[in-house]
Parts: C-alpha cells; sequence; structure tokens
C-alpha cells in the first residue's frame, strides 16, 4: 500500500528532543517500509527519515503550535482527499476538536488507550498502543539513581518525583525543561536545590535510552490522565521498572508489581524505589516489553485498520 503520513507542522520527524507523536510517525513509516509498503510522511523540511520520502508546506519546525499553521499545513485533507482517512487521536479530549471530529464522519478515529477513547466516546473506530523500536533500547546495569523525563509541569508531578526521591534517599536526574515557569520557580527549584537533584534538560535519542537504561526506576507521578505516556514504554523496553500514580493509561501499559508499581499516593511510590534494585526483573521486564510495545506490533494494528478501511471505501463506492 501507498500510505500518506500526516504529522504536526511543529517539530522535525523524528523529533531531535522532546516530541512524543513525530517519533510515533517516525516508528511507524520505518516500519510500514521494512513490511513492504510505502509510505509518505508529510512533515517539516528539516525533518529526515533517510529513503523515506517526506513533503513538507513549512521548512521548518513552527514553534510554538498554532491553528492556522496546522489547518495550512493539513489543508482540509478530510474534505479535500478522495482516500479512506485514519486520523490518530494524540491529545486529550478539545470540545474544539471532538466538533471537528464529529463534523467528518469519514475519519476514522483511533485512540491512544482506551482511558482517551473513553473520553473521545463512540467516534473512535479502534484503540492502537504505540510502540517503539526494540532494538534503539539497550540492557544495562542499575547505578542506582531514579529519573524523571519530560517538561517540568505539574501535571507531569515533577515536584512529586523530587519528593519522593528525598524520601527513598536515592539520588534523581531531572531531564527535561520548565513548560511553566512560575510552577518551576515556586515548587521544583527550592526542592532541587535542597535535595541535590541533578538536572540535565531535554535528551533525546541514544542519550535518552542510555540514561533510562542506568536507572533504577523510572518515576511518572503524573497528575492528569495522560493519553499515553511515551516515556513509560521508552523506560520498560530498557527493562527500567516505571513506578507511577493511577492516571490515564498507566494501568494499560504497567503490569502492577511485574514492570512497575501502579500507586493512589505519591507516599505508596517511595518503598517501590527503595527495593527497586531487588523486586524487579530487568531482563523479565524487558521481554515483556519487546513483545507488547514493539513498533511491527503497531504498525500491524494500523494495516488491519488501513485494510479495513479500504474495503470498506470499496464496497460504498461499488454500491453506488
Amino acid at each position: 500500500m501507498r500510505i500518506a503520513l500526516v504529522s504536526p507542522p511543529y517539530i522535525p520527524v523524528p523529533p531531535p528532543g522532546y516530541g512524543g507523536t513525530e517519533l510515533v510517525v517516525a516508528e511507524l513509516a520505518r516500519s510500514l517500509t521494512k513490511k513492504g509498503h510505502e509510505p509518505v510522511v508529510y512533515a517539516t523540511g528539516d525533518s529526515d527519515l533517510g529513503p523515506i520520502e517526506i513533503r513538507s508546506y513549512f521548512p521548518t519546525g513552527q514553534w510554538p503550535p498554532d491553528p492556522d499553521v496546522d489547518a495550512t499545513h493539513a489543508a482540509e485533507l478530510s474534505r479535500l482527499c478522495p482516500y479512506p482517512m485514519v486520523a490518530t487521536v494524540h491529545h486529550d479530549r478539545a470540545e474544539d476538536l471532538s466538533r471537528v471530529y464529529q463534523e467528518n464522519p469519514r475519519v476514522r478515529l483511533v485512540a491512544i488507550s482506551g482511558s482517551q477513547a473513553r473520553k473521545e466516546g463512540h467516534r473512535v473506530s479502534s484503540i492502537i498502543h504505540h510502540g517503539l523500536d526494540p532494538d534503539r533500547f539497550p540492557l544495562m546495569q542499575d547505578q542506582g539513581y531514579l529519573l524523571h523525563v519530560g517538561r517540568y509541569d505539574p501535571d507531569k508531578g515533577t515536584h512529586l518525583a523530587v519528593e519522593i526521591a528525598a524520601r527513598a534517599g536515592l539520588p534523581l536526574i531531572l531531564a527535561g525543561e520548565s513548560h511553566d515557569d512560575q510552577y518551576y520557580r515556586e515548587r521544583v527549584l527550592p526542592l532541587v536545590e535542597r535535595h541535590g537533584v541533578l538536572e540535565i534538560g531535554p535528551v533525546g535519542g541514544s542519550r535518552k535510552a542510555q540514561l533510562m537504561a542506568r536507572a533504577r526506576a523510572l518515576l511518572f507521578p503524573i497528575q492528569w490522565d495522560e493519553p499515553f505516556g511515551l516515556v513509560m514504554i521508552e523506560s520498560l523496553l530498557c527493562g527500567v521498572p516505571v513506578l507511577a500514580l493511577r492516571r490515564g493509561s498507566v494501568p494499560e501499559v504497567i503490569e502492577d508489581g511485574i514492570t512497575g508499581l501502579i500507586a493512589d499516593d505519591p507516599i505508596e511510590l517511595v518503598a517501590a524505589a527503595r527495593i527497586g534494585e531487588t523486586f524487579f526483573d530487568r531482563r523479565h521486564i524487558r521481554e515483556i516489553a519487546r513483545r507488547r510495545w514493539n513498533a511491527d506490533r503497531m504498525t500491524d494494528d494500523y494495516l488491519q485498520l488501513y485494510r479495513e478501511a479500504a474495503d470498506e471505501e470499496r464496497t460504498t463506492a461499488d454500491a453506488g
């Protein structure tokens, strides 16, 4: 099949650092190519997927996000394109976007978790969890530190990650940057300075994978219903357990007591951090993750949906 993948126009594909949606698009494009299909990626001009064709309107990433830029990039494809269309919803429910989905019934919606699908309602055709190339994630020896990756934001619970590590008596590395300066100054920075937390800024690629692989555990004390949380499966593919609060997709991704710990209160994660070295089997976590969270599994799920959409379009055309 020849398949057009439309990525947001804000960050290159793949992203040099932060950028979950763009990373998933890159993984899907590469896996489709490996399976003998011909993807064309509509992204920014500074994207690079090797031999995979990239088409762009904007030469570079257009940051910060802007609805007008998004509309220009997408060019109202659902109305103009004569081919079957599938749209993956990467964001939390937003009323204005939900109205757009309702107004375009031809487009099949894909949710990235059951939690997200329940919020979006009956318009969701399929739930397809993300997947990544397992070979990019090494298995390495635990070096005894806890890790929190992502933007510094109340929703991400950055301050809780510092408090959990401090109570557990373990060093913490923060890999990210502030997305809320007031929150960072008032709630995160004082804790960072008090407890000697190491901040290393945003990380991506092999540096991020190696940083994860050496951690004792990934802290994921989110304060919102995150639709997926790609960082969780990145950690699991390294064999590193995830210590998380029960929000959003967490119960769908983490096998409680096996690949991590799911808690209702941050204090419950302190004990798990203390015993993580002996309680979790890193090789077993990695084996489970390589089966559940690999890009080829994700691609097979999308291919099934693409075929169903194409067959339905042909049937409708024949009936007309």
